[in-house]
């Protein structure tokens, strides 16, 4: 029997949850960005999520519906896109761990740890590079499994 494929926003969510699932407890600063085949930035959203070591998790609504809704338009609509997380976990001794992902599909892909520096510290605008932020480590993007179908 043929299984549907989930609406996209449902696939956000699903994506979404994921992610939150792979990066484990902590405050965390996600950043999302869907962009048009000629690379130009067409749709951005982020949200702040404090992740509990019991699994509670306190988001802001509006951010998290909105990260949602554009991972929902990167599976059905854009080429590209990315997702950064930039986190302190309780563990880390205050130290910042930035994390990316890339959307294949509408779905976060772990980037390498030098794809997320010369991501995270190159100036959209101009292309020029930025000085990597204080007392931050660039990780590759943990793996986020995909859904069960």
């Amino acid at each position: 029997m043929h299984t549907p494929r989930p609406q996209a926003f449902d696939t956000g969510v699903l994506a979404f949850e994921a992610l939150l699932g792979a990066l484990g407890p902590g405050h965390h600063h996600l950043l999302i960005s869907a962009h048009t085949p000629e690379g130009g930035s067409v749709a951005t959203a982020s949200v702040t999520v404090e992740s509990a070591p019991d699994g509670h998790v306190r988001a802001e609504r509006e951010g998290a519906l909105m990260f949602c809704h554009v991972l929902a338009q990167a599976s059905l609509a854009f080429e590209r896109g990315a997702v950064f997380a930039r986190s302190v976990t309780p563990d880390g001794g205050g130290k910042a761990v930035v994390q990316g992902w890339a959307l294949i599909d509408g779905w976060p892909r772990s980037m390498s740890a030098a794809e997320v520096f010369n991501a995270y510290c190159t100036d959209l605008a101009t292309g020029d590079p930025l000085p990597p932020e204080p007392d931050t480590e660039y990780l590759a993007g943990a793996t986020v499994a995909p859904p069960v179908a």
